[in-house]
């Protein structure tokens, strides 16, 4: 990783990183053994709070151990600690077992304003109204938890 990184920063872009549930960097721990491995500032980390939730973690408490070196969100609710998220309408935020008001507390309070992407699993076979449905509740939702927050 950390020459993928090198390799990275002499073309512009940054090499991310995410927790996954089930590989070898899979919770804030590993996280962390990663960012203090690879110093190169074109390593970054892209902090998804659903898997973090699900390796049974609580992600507005994990994100500031691991937030100067953030540069994307992965982000979408979930119920229950897995190993799966769960239905897709289920990971429409605010919807699932997540704190993502908190978490958006710690982006906002912690000077986030890199990207965020909304990421729904298994709605590939829904009608396109569907899916639109989820993405529009998510937009609302963390729309509304910004806004509540002052930073949007």
């Amino acid at each position: 990783l950390a020459r993928l990184a090198e390799k990275a920063g002499r073309q512009g872009a940054t090499l991310c990183v995410k927790a996954h549930v089930g590989a070898c960097i899979h919770d804030t721990p590993t996280t962390r053994a990663a960012i203090d491995a690879i110093a190169c500032p074109a390593f970054g980390i892209d902090m998804d709070p659903s898997h973090i939730y699900r390796a049974g973690e609580r992600p507005e408490e994990a994100l500031p151990q691991v937030l100067p070196r953030v540069r994307h969100i992965h982000i979408r609710d979930c119920k229950g600690r897995g190993p799966s998220p769960g239905e897709p309408r289920n990971q429409a935020c605010g919807r699932g077992d997540i704190d993502l008001f908190g978490y958006c507390s710690v982006l906002a309070a912690g000077g986030y304003d890199g990207p965020v992407c909304l990421e729904i699993i298994g709605a590939g076979d829904y009608e396109l109204g569907r899916r639109d449905v989820i993405a529009a509740e998510s937009y609302g939702y963390l729309n509304a938890c910004l806004k509540r927050l002052g930073a949007r």
